[in-house]
Protein backbone atom coordinates (compact mmCIF):
# COMPACT_ATOMS: atom_id res chain seq x y z
CA UNK A 1 0.00 0.00 0.00
CA UNK A 2 2.63 2.22 0.73
CA UNK A 3 4.04 1.93 -2.81
CA UNK A 4 1.03 2.68 -4.10
CA UNK A 5 0.41 6.02 -2.32
CA UNK A 6 4.34 6.65 -3.00
CA UNK A 7 3.07 6.00 -6.64
CA UNK A 8 0.34 8.14 -6.58
CA UNK A 9 2.42 10.92 -5.37
CA UNK A 10 5.42 10.30 -8.61
CA UNK A 11 7.94 9.64 -5.81
CA UNK A 12 8.30 5.95 -6.04
CA UNK A 13 11.11 6.09 -8.06
CA UNK A 14 13.31 8.41 -5.96
CA UNK A 15 12.12 6.10 -2.79
CA UNK A 16 13.05 3.17 -4.22
CA UNK A 17 16.17 4.46 -5.44
CA UNK A 18 16.79 5.84 -2.12
CA UNK A 19 19.28 4.79 0.44
CA UNK A 20 16.25 4.20 3.11
CA UNK A 21 14.45 1.51 0.63
CA UNK A 22 18.03 0.25 0.05
CA UNK A 23 18.41 -0.40 3.96
CA UNK A 24 14.63 -1.96 3.77
CA UNK A 25 15.49 -4.44 1.49
CA UNK A 26 18.62 -5.31 3.19
CA UNK A 27 17.16 -5.40 6.83
CA UNK A 28 14.02 -7.34 5.18
CA UNK A 29 16.47 -9.58 2.51
CA UNK A 30 13.76 -8.61 -0.03
CA UNK A 31 16.32 -8.99 -2.79
CA UNK A 32 18.14 -11.52 -1.34
CA UNK A 33 18.39 -15.00 -2.28
CA UNK A 34 19.43 -17.46 0.45
CA UNK A 35 19.08 -20.55 -1.54
CA UNK A 36 23.10 -20.78 -2.84
CA UNK A 37 23.77 -20.59 0.83
CA UNK A 38 21.37 -23.40 1.92
CA UNK A 39 22.89 -25.58 -0.66
CA UNK A 40 26.40 -25.58 0.25
CA UNK A 41 25.64 -25.86 4.00
CA UNK A 42 26.01 -28.94 5.62
CA UNK A 43 22.32 -29.31 6.19
CA UNK A 44 21.34 -28.42 2.54
CA UNK A 45 23.87 -30.87 1.60
CA UNK A 46 22.75 -33.45 4.25
CA UNK A 47 18.94 -32.81 2.45
CA UNK A 48 20.08 -33.34 -0.82
CA UNK A 49 21.61 -36.87 -0.27
CA UNK A 50 18.79 -38.23 1.73
CA UNK A 51 15.64 -36.36 0.06
CA UNK A 52 16.15 -38.59 -4.02
CA UNK A 53 16.37 -41.63 -1.77
CA UNK A 54 13.10 -41.10 0.43
CA UNK A 55 11.70 -39.46 -2.63
CA UNK A 56 8.24 -42.07 -3.74
CA UNK A 57 8.56 -43.94 -0.56
CA UNK A 58 5.29 -44.29 1.58
CA UNK A 59 6.72 -42.01 4.53
CA UNK A 60 7.33 -39.57 2.33
CA UNK A 61 4.12 -39.76 1.32
CA UNK A 62 2.10 -39.33 4.46
CA UNK A 63 4.53 -36.57 6.03
CA UNK A 64 2.53 -34.05 4.58
CA UNK A 65 -0.65 -34.64 5.89
CA UNK A 66 0.86 -36.18 9.36
CA UNK A 67 3.00 -33.17 9.76
CA UNK A 68 -0.40 -30.64 9.18
CA UNK A 69 -2.43 -33.04 11.71
CA UNK A 70 0.10 -32.13 14.09
CA UNK A 71 0.22 -28.63 13.78
CA UNK A 72 -3.52 -29.13 14.15
CA UNK A 73 -3.44 -30.74 16.91
CA UNK A 74 -1.28 -27.78 18.16
CA UNK A 75 -3.33 -25.23 17.64
CA UNK A 76 -6.69 -27.08 18.86
CA UNK A 77 -5.29 -28.40 22.12
CA UNK A 78 -2.97 -25.27 23.73
CA UNK A 79 -5.92 -22.84 24.90
CA UNK A 80 -7.59 -25.86 26.57
CA UNK A 81 -4.89 -27.98 27.88
CA UNK A 82 -2.15 -27.54 30.24
CA UNK A 83 1.73 -26.55 28.96
CA UNK A 84 2.50 -30.46 30.05
CA UNK A 85 0.00 -31.96 26.93
CA UNK A 86 1.06 -29.13 24.51
CA UNK A 87 5.15 -29.61 25.10
CA UNK A 88 4.43 -33.63 24.24
CA UNK A 89 2.84 -32.52 21.07
CA UNK A 90 5.72 -29.73 20.27
CA UNK A 91 7.97 -32.55 20.60
CA UNK A 92 5.96 -34.73 18.66
CA UNK A 93 5.86 -31.12 15.87
CA UNK A 94 9.84 -31.10 16.88
CA UNK A 95 9.92 -34.66 15.21
CA UNK A 96 8.14 -34.15 12.21
CA UNK A 97 9.95 -31.29 11.01
CA UNK A 98 13.19 -33.26 11.42
CA UNK A 99 11.50 -35.83 9.11
CA UNK A 100 10.02 -33.39 6.87
CA UNK A 101 13.14 -31.73 6.12
CA UNK A 102 15.04 -34.83 5.92
CA UNK A 103 12.78 -35.85 3.01
CA UNK A 104 10.78 -33.11 1.26
CA UNK A 105 13.57 -30.43 -0.80
CA UNK A 106 11.98 -27.07 -0.15
CA UNK A 107 13.51 -23.83 -0.61
CA UNK A 108 15.12 -21.74 2.50
CA UNK A 109 12.86 -18.61 3.03
CA UNK A 110 14.60 -15.44 3.22
CA UNK A 111 13.02 -14.94 7.24
CA UNK A 112 14.55 -18.42 8.54
CA UNK A 113 17.89 -16.35 8.74
CA UNK A 114 16.71 -14.09 11.16
CA UNK A 115 14.73 -16.30 13.20
CA UNK A 116 18.24 -18.87 13.20
CA UNK A 117 20.11 -15.93 14.64
CA UNK A 118 17.16 -15.41 17.35
CA UNK A 119 17.72 -19.26 17.82
CA UNK A 120 21.63 -18.81 17.89
CA UNK A 121 21.29 -15.65 20.22
CA UNK A 122 19.34 -17.63 22.66
CA UNK A 123 21.97 -20.43 22.27
CA UNK A 124 25.11 -18.22 23.25
CA UNK A 125 22.71 -17.00 26.12
CA UNK A 126 22.60 -20.40 27.55
CA UNK A 127 26.36 -21.15 27.54
CA UNK A 128 26.87 -17.73 29.46
CA UNK A 129 23.82 -18.11 32.05
CA UNK A 130 24.79 -18.42 35.39
CA UNK A 131 21.92 -21.19 35.90
CA UNK A 132 22.59 -23.22 33.25
CA UNK A 133 20.73 -25.80 33.84
CA UNK A 134 17.17 -23.90 34.35
CA UNK A 135 18.56 -21.84 31.11
CA UNK A 136 18.70 -25.09 29.19
CA UNK A 137 14.68 -25.29 29.80
CA UNK A 138 14.49 -22.51 28.77
CA UNK A 139 16.50 -22.95 25.60
CA UNK A 140 14.75 -26.51 24.88
CA UNK A 141 11.25 -24.42 24.83
CA UNK A 142 12.96 -22.02 21.99
CA UNK A 143 14.40 -24.46 19.96
CA UNK A 144 10.38 -26.40 20.11
CA UNK A 145 8.82 -23.14 19.30
CA UNK A 146 11.04 -21.92 16.15
CA UNK A 147 11.05 -25.48 14.99
CA UNK A 148 7.25 -24.70 15.35
CA UNK A 149 7.75 -22.20 12.96
CA UNK A 150 9.52 -23.85 10.49
CA UNK A 151 7.21 -26.57 10.15
CA UNK A 152 4.28 -24.32 9.60
CA UNK A 153 6.81 -22.11 6.68
CA UNK A 154 7.43 -25.35 5.43
CA UNK A 155 3.76 -26.25 4.95
CA UNK A 156 2.20 -22.83 4.21
CA UNK A 157 4.08 -22.98 1.14
CA UNK A 158 1.41 -24.88 -0.60
CA UNK A 159 -1.88 -22.17 -0.04
CA UNK A 160 -3.90 -25.50 0.89
CA UNK A 161 -2.54 -26.44 4.29
CA UNK A 162 -2.16 -22.60 5.14
CA UNK A 163 -6.10 -22.47 4.63
CA UNK A 164 -6.19 -25.44 6.96
CA UNK A 165 -4.33 -24.73 9.93
CA UNK A 166 -5.96 -20.67 9.82
CA UNK A 167 -9.44 -22.29 9.97
CA UNK A 168 -8.44 -24.48 12.55
CA UNK A 169 -7.45 -21.56 14.49
CA UNK A 170 -9.98 -19.68 13.65
CA UNK A 171 -12.44 -22.72 14.64
CA UNK A 172 -10.62 -23.21 17.87
CA UNK A 173 -11.60 -19.64 18.72
CA UNK A 174 -15.23 -19.97 18.76
CA UNK A 175 -16.05 -22.07 21.74
CA UNK A 176 -13.51 -19.89 23.89
CA UNK A 177 -14.88 -16.74 22.56
CA UNK A 178 -18.25 -18.16 23.37
CA UNK A 179 -17.40 -19.57 26.82
CA UNK A 180 -15.85 -16.10 27.63
CA UNK A 181 -19.28 -14.48 26.65
CA UNK A 182 -20.89 -16.69 29.14
CA UNK A 183 -18.38 -15.91 31.80
CA UNK A 184 -19.36 -12.18 30.97
CA UNK A 185 -23.20 -13.18 31.41
CA UNK A 186 -22.92 -15.64 34.45
CA UNK A 187 -20.27 -13.85 36.00
CA UNK A 188 -16.38 -15.06 36.62
CA UNK A 189 -14.64 -15.75 39.70
CA UNK A 190 -11.22 -13.43 39.71
CA UNK A 191 -8.06 -15.92 39.85
CA UNK A 192 -6.36 -13.48 40.93
CA UNK A 193 -5.70 -9.45 41.70
CA UNK A 194 -6.46 -7.88 38.35
CA UNK A 195 -8.28 -4.83 39.23
CA UNK A 196 -6.72 -1.88 41.70
CA UNK A 197 -8.85 -3.60 44.67
CA UNK A 198 -9.21 0.56 45.81
CA UNK A 199 -10.68 0.93 42.69
CA UNK A 200 -14.42 1.16 41.43
CA UNK A 201 -13.67 -1.39 39.23
CA UNK A 202 -12.58 -3.92 41.46
CA UNK A 203 -15.80 -5.88 41.66
CA UNK A 204 -16.07 -6.05 37.61
CA UNK A 205 -15.79 -9.24 35.97
CA UNK A 206 -13.00 -9.52 33.45
CA UNK A 207 -13.48 -12.56 31.41
CA UNK A 208 -10.70 -15.23 30.46
CA UNK A 209 -12.66 -18.18 29.61
CA UNK A 210 -10.30 -21.25 29.91
CA UNK A 211 -7.62 -19.76 29.71
CA UNK A 212 -7.24 -18.50 33.30
CA UNK A 213 -5.97 -14.91 32.95
CA UNK A 214 -7.73 -11.81 30.87
CA UNK A 215 -4.48 -10.85 29.79
CA UNK A 216 -3.97 -13.95 27.87
CA UNK A 217 -7.27 -14.22 26.79
CA UNK A 218 -6.68 -10.77 24.58
CA UNK A 219 -3.55 -12.06 23.31
CA UNK A 220 -4.82 -15.33 22.02
CA UNK A 221 -7.44 -13.65 20.55
CA UNK A 222 -5.99 -10.76 18.77
CA UNK A 223 -4.66 -12.69 15.35
CA UNK A 224 -8.54 -13.79 15.10
CA UNK A 225 -9.81 -9.86 14.46
CA UNK A 226 -8.09 -9.56 11.31
CA UNK A 227 -7.87 -13.05 10.36
CA UNK A 228 -11.15 -13.56 10.47
CA UNK A 229 -11.95 -11.03 8.24
CA UNK A 230 -10.19 -12.22 5.50
CA UNK A 231 -11.56 -16.41 6.03
CA UNK A 232 -15.24 -14.14 5.61
CA UNK A 233 -13.81 -11.88 2.37
CA UNK A 234 -12.32 -15.00 0.70
CA UNK A 235 -13.48 -18.45 1.82
CA UNK A 236 -16.13 -19.33 -1.23
CA UNK A 237 -18.65 -21.41 1.16
CA UNK A 238 -20.85 -20.02 3.38
CA UNK A 239 -20.66 -21.75 6.16
CA UNK A 240 -16.58 -21.22 5.96
CA UNK A 241 -17.89 -17.15 5.97
CA UNK A 242 -19.48 -17.70 8.65
CA UNK A 243 -17.08 -19.34 10.70
CA UNK A 244 -14.67 -16.32 10.09
CA UNK A 245 -16.77 -13.69 10.30
CA UNK A 246 -18.08 -15.12 13.85
CA UNK A 247 -14.02 -15.84 14.96
CA UNK A 248 -13.57 -11.92 14.01
CA UNK A 249 -16.92 -10.37 16.03
CA UNK A 250 -16.82 -12.67 18.72
CA UNK A 251 -12.89 -12.28 19.48
CA UNK A 252 -12.90 -8.00 19.43
CA UNK A 253 -16.22 -8.58 21.98
CA UNK A 254 -14.35 -11.01 24.34
CA UNK A 255 -11.09 -8.56 23.97
CA UNK A 256 -12.97 -6.21 25.08
CA UNK A 257 -14.60 -7.48 27.90
CA UNK A 258 -11.24 -9.24 29.16
CA UNK A 259 -10.64 -5.22 30.19
CA UNK A 260 -6.89 -6.34 29.26
CA UNK A 261 -5.78 -2.57 28.54
CA UNK A 262 -2.55 -3.96 26.74
CA UNK A 263 -5.27 -6.05 24.57
CA UNK A 264 -7.28 -2.93 23.87
CA UNK A 265 -4.65 -0.90 22.41
CA UNK A 266 -3.31 -3.63 20.79
CA UNK A 267 -7.25 -4.08 19.69
CA UNK A 268 -7.19 -0.46 17.99
CA UNK A 269 -3.89 -0.55 16.74
CA UNK A 270 -4.45 -4.28 14.90
CA UNK A 271 -7.95 -2.59 13.49
CA UNK A 272 -6.59 0.86 12.42
CA UNK A 273 -3.37 -0.99 10.54
CA UNK A 274 -5.59 -3.57 9.12
CA UNK A 275 -8.57 -1.29 8.01
CA UNK A 276 -5.94 1.24 6.26
CA UNK A 277 -5.20 -2.04 4.39
CA UNK A 278 -7.92 -3.64 3.35
CA UNK A 279 -9.69 -0.29 2.47
CA UNK A 280 -6.55 -0.12 -0.36
CA UNK A 281 -8.10 -3.19 -1.43
CA UNK A 282 -11.39 -2.17 -1.74
CA UNK A 283 -10.72 1.53 -3.10
CA UNK A 284 -9.12 0.60 -6.35
CA UNK A 285 -12.24 1.43 -7.69
CA UNK A 286 -12.12 4.78 -6.92
CA UNK A 287 -10.10 7.64 -8.34
CA UNK A 288 -7.00 8.94 -6.90
CA UNK A 289 -8.27 12.04 -5.84
CA UNK A 290 -11.13 10.02 -3.69
CA UNK A 291 -8.38 7.76 -2.80
CA UNK A 292 -5.80 8.90 -0.74
CA UNK A 293 -8.87 10.54 1.85
CA UNK A 294 -9.82 7.42 2.32
CA UNK A 295 -7.32 5.88 5.02
CA UNK A 296 -7.54 9.84 6.37
CA UNK A 297 -11.22 9.25 7.12
CA UNK A 298 -10.81 6.06 8.48
CA UNK A 299 -7.86 7.09 11.16
CA UNK A 300 -10.57 9.94 12.11
CA UNK A 301 -13.56 8.15 12.07
CA UNK A 302 -12.41 5.45 14.61
CA UNK A 303 -10.60 7.98 17.17
CA UNK A 304 -14.14 9.61 17.19
CA UNK A 305 -16.23 6.63 17.46
CA UNK A 306 -13.75 5.15 20.15
CA UNK A 307 -13.67 8.41 21.93
CA UNK A 308 -17.48 8.11 21.75
CA UNK A 309 -17.67 4.70 23.12
CA UNK A 310 -15.33 5.32 26.03
CA UNK A 311 -17.33 9.12 27.37
CA UNK A 312 -20.64 6.67 27.05
CA UNK A 313 -19.74 3.89 28.97
CA UNK A 314 -18.48 4.30 32.64
CA UNK A 315 -16.61 1.15 33.35
CA UNK A 316 -14.49 1.39 29.99
CA UNK A 317 -13.65 5.52 30.58
CA UNK A 318 -12.62 4.69 33.62
CA UNK A 319 -10.56 1.78 33.19
CA UNK A 320 -9.24 3.34 30.13
CA UNK A 321 -7.99 6.26 31.99
CA UNK A 322 -5.74 4.06 34.61
CA UNK A 323 -3.42 3.90 31.67
CA UNK A 324 -2.51 7.44 32.66
CA UNK A 325 -2.57 7.70 36.10
CA UNK A 326 1.09 6.17 36.40
CA UNK A 327 1.65 5.10 39.74
CA UNK A 328 -1.77 5.71 40.82
CA UNK A 329 -2.93 2.31 39.43
CA UNK A 330 -1.43 -0.21 41.55
CA UNK A 331 -0.55 -2.48 38.20
CA UNK A 332 1.01 0.50 37.05
CA UNK A 333 3.32 0.78 40.12
CA UNK A 334 3.97 -2.92 39.51
CA UNK A 335 5.33 -3.10 36.60
CA UNK A 336 6.86 0.01 37.26
CA UNK A 337 9.08 -1.13 40.15
CA UNK A 338 9.48 -4.66 38.13
CA UNK A 339 10.77 -2.61 35.57
CA UNK A 340 13.27 -0.83 37.32
CA UNK A 341 14.72 -4.25 38.76
CA UNK A 342 15.08 -5.40 35.53
CA UNK A 343 17.15 -2.60 34.14
CA UNK A 344 19.54 -3.43 36.92
CA UNK A 345 19.62 -6.95 35.95
CA UNK A 346 20.36 -5.85 32.27
CA UNK A 347 23.10 -3.48 33.82
CA UNK A 348 24.88 -6.74 35.25
CA UNK A 349 24.29 -8.65 32.29
CA UNK A 350 24.16 -7.17 29.36
CA UNK A 351 26.12 -9.72 26.80
CA UNK A 352 24.88 -12.58 27.32
CA UNK A 353 21.81 -12.10 29.42
CA UNK A 354 21.00 -14.10 32.91
CA UNK A 355 19.55 -17.14 30.14
CA UNK A 356 16.82 -18.10 28.22
CA UNK A 357 13.36 -19.27 30.24
CA UNK A 358 11.10 -17.85 32.65
CA UNK A 359 12.74 -20.19 35.51
CA UNK A 360 16.23 -18.44 35.18
CA UNK A 361 14.19 -15.22 35.66
CA UNK A 362 13.08 -16.62 39.14
CA UNK A 363 16.00 -17.67 40.14
CA UNK A 364 17.99 -14.08 39.27
CA UNK A 365 15.17 -11.81 39.98
CA UNK A 366 15.13 -11.86 43.79
CA UNK A 367 18.89 -10.53 43.69
CA UNK A 368 17.28 -7.40 42.29
CA UNK A 369 13.70 -7.14 42.99
CA UNK A 370 12.40 -4.03 45.12
CA UNK A 371 11.16 -4.72 48.76
CA UNK A 372 7.55 -6.12 47.84
CA UNK A 373 7.52 -6.75 44.65
CA UNK A 374 8.03 -10.19 43.35
CA UNK A 375 7.81 -10.82 39.88
CA UNK A 376 7.76 -13.84 37.46
CA UNK A 377 8.48 -11.95 34.61
CA UNK A 378 9.64 -8.64 33.27
CA UNK A 379 6.16 -7.59 31.92
CA UNK A 380 7.39 -6.69 28.89
CA UNK A 381 8.93 -8.64 25.73
CA UNK A 382 11.73 -6.54 24.77
CA UNK A 383 12.81 -6.16 28.84
CA UNK A 384 12.81 -9.83 29.06
CA UNK A 385 14.54 -10.75 25.57
CA UNK A 386 17.19 -8.24 26.79
CA UNK A 387 17.62 -9.89 30.49
CA UNK A 388 17.77 -13.37 29.06
CA UNK A 389 19.25 -13.04 26.45
CA UNK A 390 21.38 -9.72 26.11
CA UNK A 391 21.59 -6.91 24.06
CA UNK A 392 22.83 -9.12 20.89
CA UNK A 393 19.38 -10.97 21.36
CA UNK A 394 17.30 -8.38 21.23
CA UNK A 395 19.21 -6.83 18.42
CA UNK A 396 18.52 -10.14 16.56
CA UNK A 397 14.83 -9.84 17.82
CA UNK A 398 14.33 -6.73 16.67
CA UNK A 399 15.93 -7.73 13.51
CA UNK A 400 13.39 -10.96 13.36
CA UNK A 401 10.48 -8.32 13.88
CA UNK A 402 11.90 -5.44 10.86
CA UNK A 403 12.19 -8.12 8.71
CA UNK A 404 8.75 -10.02 9.34
CA UNK A 405 6.72 -6.72 9.40
CA UNK A 406 8.19 -5.22 5.46
CA UNK A 407 7.98 -9.12 4.04
CA UNK A 408 4.77 -8.87 4.70
CA UNK A 409 3.83 -5.12 3.37
CA UNK A 410 6.10 -5.90 0.29
CA UNK A 411 4.45 -9.03 -0.43
CA UNK A 412 0.92 -6.77 0.43
CA UNK A 413 1.99 -3.99 -1.59
CA UNK A 414 3.40 -6.26 -4.47
CA UNK A 415 -0.08 -8.27 -4.87
CA UNK A 416 -2.74 -5.91 -3.50
CA UNK A 417 -4.45 -6.26 -7.21
CA UNK A 418 -3.12 -9.54 -8.30
CA UNK A 419 -3.60 -12.02 -5.18
CA UNK A 420 -6.68 -12.46 -2.74
CA UNK A 421 -3.58 -14.95 -0.58
CA UNK A 422 -2.28 -11.16 -0.08
CA UNK A 423 -5.11 -10.43 1.80
CA UNK A 424 -3.78 -13.64 4.40
CA UNK A 425 -0.03 -11.32 4.56
CA UNK A 426 -1.61 -8.48 5.55
CA UNK A 427 -3.97 -10.10 8.25
CA UNK A 428 -0.80 -12.14 9.67
CA UNK A 429 1.27 -8.57 10.09
CA UNK A 430 -1.37 -5.87 11.20
CA UNK A 431 -1.78 -9.27 14.25
CA UNK A 432 2.22 -9.63 14.59
CA UNK A 433 2.16 -5.54 15.02
CA UNK A 434 -0.59 -5.76 17.61
CA UNK A 435 0.81 -8.55 19.46
CA UNK A 436 4.03 -6.74 19.81
CA UNK A 437 2.18 -3.47 21.05
CA UNK A 438 0.42 -5.58 23.30
CA UNK A 439 3.63 -6.97 24.65
CA UNK A 440 5.20 -3.56 25.43
CA UNK A 441 3.81 -4.14 29.12
CA UNK A 442 2.94 -7.40 29.39
CA UNK A 443 4.58 -10.92 28.56
CA UNK A 444 1.53 -13.17 28.26
CA UNK A 445 3.48 -13.38 24.87
CA UNK A 446 5.81 -16.09 26.32
CA UNK A 447 2.39 -18.38 26.98
CA UNK A 448 2.25 -21.56 24.53
CA UNK A 449 -1.14 -20.39 23.31
CA UNK A 450 0.23 -17.19 22.11
CA UNK A 451 4.10 -18.49 21.03
CA UNK A 452 1.95 -20.95 18.66
CA UNK A 453 0.30 -18.21 17.40
CA UNK A 454 2.45 -15.96 16.92
CA UNK A 455 4.97 -18.39 15.07
CA UNK A 456 2.03 -19.32 12.73
CA UNK A 457 1.80 -15.77 11.82
CA UNK A 458 5.67 -15.15 11.26
CA UNK A 459 4.90 -18.68 8.91
CA UNK A 460 2.14 -17.05 7.32
CA UNK A 461 4.41 -13.97 6.44
CA UNK A 462 7.65 -15.74 5.37
CA UNK A 463 5.77 -18.18 3.08
CA UNK A 464 3.91 -15.45 1.45
CA UNK A 465 6.74 -13.20 0.49
CA UNK A 466 8.37 -17.11 -0.85
CA UNK A 467 5.60 -17.39 -2.94
CA UNK A 468 5.92 -13.48 -4.28
CA UNK A 469 9.78 -13.98 -4.70
CA UNK A 470 9.34 -17.30 -7.09
CA UNK A 471 6.27 -15.45 -8.92
CA UNK A 472 8.74 -12.65 -9.64
CA UNK A 473 11.06 -15.28 -10.79
CA UNK A 474 9.19 -16.81 -13.31
CA UNK A 475 7.96 -13.59 -14.74
CA UNK A 476 11.54 -12.37 -15.47
CA UNK A 477 12.58 -15.73 -16.83
CA UNK A 478 9.53 -15.36 -19.30
CA UNK A 479 10.39 -11.95 -20.24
Amino acid sequence: MLLALLSEYKVQRWFTGSLIWGGFQNIALIETSLQPWWESSLPGRLQAKISPWAEGSTISKVMVPTALIVLMALLIVSPFFPTEVVGGILLIAAVSTVLLFALQRRAYLPLALPVSAFWLSAFIALLGSPQLALSLDGWVKITLYLLVFALASHLFCDPRTRTVALATYLTTTLPVTLFGLYQWRTGAAALATWVDPESSLADTTRVYSFLGNPNLLAGYLLAAVPLGIVGFLVWKSWGAKLVGGLASLLAAMCIVLTFSRGGWIALVVTSLLFSFLLLQWFSERFSPQIRIWIPIGLVIGSFVLLGLVVLAVPILRERASSIFTGRGDSSNNFRINVWAAVFDMIRAFPLTGIGPGNRTFEAIYPFFQRPKFNALSAYSIPLEITVEMGIPGLLTFVWLVLATTLQGLVTWARRLTTDESALWSAAATCAIVGLLVDGFTDTVWFRPPVQLVWWLLCAVVAAEFWRWQQRKKTSSSEI
